[in-house]
Formats: structure tokens, C-alpha cells, sequence
């Protein structure tokens, strides 16, 4: 499965259509526990949100709870602090969300090519009928990046169906600016943000952030 940050493998053993057996195995190894040994504890919630450019968020924030605990502090956050790392992390969740779903995986149950022949007003698909009228004219299937090349599979949702779904891919690009750029304001950047620290942030709330 490489549409995830971070391979899986599954092993199915299916009989007659019925799946009789299951394994699942990680075979991605990167050594995170080894190259964090002997190094400042303060440096892990940097070091981990390595593991994913989707949600590192989600890393640095566990390694900086696990900080305050180690540290005492854990019941010390100011409140401006719990806050903004609970934005920090929303503005993440909702990024990490889209980007999985349409970004990543969508691709593989919905049929671009349904929006080829796209006869509407919808402006997004509008785009992506050009987009793919462009690369059909110039004979480069490359030119379809991200769309190509892509699984010959067993796509069952009603052209108009799919057609919204492409929408929603093209919508789900800005939202997850919008949303970057959320985390951005209260973390300094996004992805691996610098802000999230043990015992709380290091930004604070102003007029101009939260306008």
C-alpha cells in the first residue's frame, strides 16, 4: 500500500471470493528510537514529526505531552499555551484528513476520465476537462500527473458521482492551503512546525493572528 506515509504490506488469502485470511506487516524501518538515543529529550519534538510530511503535528504534539509529563509540567500549560496547540493540531487533523482521503487514495475509486466529455459550468471541472484535453492533444499521457498513470480498476460510481468527486479533489487542494496556512500562523510553518514545545508554544495569540 504506498498511498500512506509509511508502506504497509497486506497478504490476503481469498477462497471461492472469501477472504480466508489476513496478514498485515510494516516493512518500512527508519530508525527513529535509534538516532533520538543520547540526544537533548527537547529535541524529539522536532525529530518526530519527520516521520510524516501529512501529520506531523500529531508526532511533535505526542512528543511534547510526553515532555510536560517528564518534566513535571503537564498540569502547569497555560491556557493560551492548550490552546494553540489545540489549533496547531486541528489545522493539521483537517489537512491530514483531506490530503489522505482525496489526495492519496480517492484517486484510485474515481474515474477522472468521466469528466472528459464535461458539458456543465462547474468551474473546477472545467479546469480538469482543459487540463486533460492538453495532454490528450499533445499525445503525452504524462502530462496527467497526477491522474496517470493510475490503476485500471473496477470504478463503479455513477459519472455524475464521480465528476463531484473531482471537484472535490480540485476543492481539496485550497482547503488544504487554507489549512496549512492556519497551522502556519501559530507554528511558524507547516509541515514540521516549530512552535509546539514541552510546557506549551512558543507564539502567541494577537488581533492580527486570529483576524
Amino acid at each position: 500500500i504506498t498511498r500512506i506515509e509509511g508502506h504497509l504490506k497486506i497478504e490476503a488469502t481469498v477462497d471461492g471470493g472469501e477472504v480466508k485470511d489476513a496478514k498485515c506487516v510494516g516493512t518500512l524501518f527508519r530508525g527513529f528510537e535509534i538516532f533520538m538515543k543520547d540526544r537533548d529529550p527537547r529535541d524529539a519534538v522536532h525529530i518526530t514529526q519527520r516521520i510524516c510530511g501529512v501529520c506531523p503535528t500529531s508526532h511533535g504534539t505526542t512528543a511534547a505531552l510526553n515532555l510536560d509529563s517528564a518534566f513535571g509540567v503537564a498540569d502547569k500549560i497555560p491556557n493560551n499555551g492548550r490552546i494553540l496547540r489545540n489549533l496547531i493540531q486541528g489545522a493539521n487533523y483537517i489537512a491530514s484528513h483531506i490530503v489522505h482521503f482525496y489526495h492519496l487514495a480517492a484517486l484510485d475509486y474515481v474515474d477522472v476520465t468521466e469528466v472528459a466529455d464535461y458539458d456543465g459550468t462547474d468551474p473546477e471541472l472545467l479546469k480538469v476537462k482543459d487540463f486533460i484535453a492538453r495532454a490528450l492533444a499533445a499525445g503525452d499521457m504524462s502530462m496527467l500527473a497526477p491522474f496517470y498513470p493510475r490503476y485500471e480498476g473496477d470504478y463503479r460510481l455513477p459519472k455524475k458521482v464521480a465528476q463531484a468527486a473531482v471537484a472535490h479533489y480540485v476543492e481539496g487542494l485550497n482547503m488544504r492551503r487554507l489549512a496549512h496556512e492556519l497551522s502556519a500562523i501559530y507554528s511558524g510553518r507547516m509541515p514540521h512546525s516549530v512552535a509546539v514545545v514541552a510546557g506549551g508554544v512558543t507564539s502567541h495569540p494577537s488581533i492580527d493572528s486570529i483576524s
